[in-house]
């Protein structure tokens, strides 16, 4: 007994060491590699290689996207350019079908004044050979006129 009172005394004594090396820190350290190798293999293994699926797959989706992307602007590039010559042609089908409508106007015009004109001159040849007929008539008319009135003005007959 004395001897425990010895290490009691001397224990009471001398400050505690500040690490305390027994057999638990192999227990430790065997409960550590456990730990460690468990959950290895049951959650940071599964959860990076997760990480890394959808790593690929996210990137797998942007590199579809930019391809889509450039297809999209392929087409409504080559839409646009499509459109482009539709207008073009229709542009130049107008234009034509314009200068054959013009050309058109103008020979049916033409005709049309050519007729008019032929029109015009008969209209004139007409009248005036109606005029020519009535002034013959007129003069006609005019000296037997004259002399009826000079007959009454004068009271007799005048040659």
């Amino acid at each position: 007994m004395l001897f425990a009172t010895l290490l009691i005394a001397k224990a009471e004594e001398a400050p505690p060491p500040l690490i305390d090396l027994d057999g638990t820190v192999l227990l430790q350290f065997g409960l550590f590699v456990v730990m460690y190798i468990l959950l290895r293999y049951v959650l940071f293994a599964p959860y990076l290689r997760m990480r890394a699926d959808r790593d690929r797959g996210i990137s797998g989706a942007r590199d579809e996207a930019h391809k889509m992307e450039e297809r999209a602007r392929a087409i409504v590039t080559d839409y646009d350019a499509k459109l482009g010559r539709a207008k073009q042609r229709g542009a130049d089908e107008r234009a034509r079908v314009r200068s054959e409508a013009a050309a058109r106007e103008r020979q049916i015009l033409g005709a049309a004044r050519d007729e008019a004109g032929k029109a015009l001159d008969e209209a004139r040849g007409k009248i005036s050979g109606d005029a020519k007929t009535a002034r013959a008539q007129l003069e006609a008319q005019s000296l037997a006129l004259a002399r009826t009135m000079a007959k009454k003005i004068i009271g007799r007959e005048v040659a």
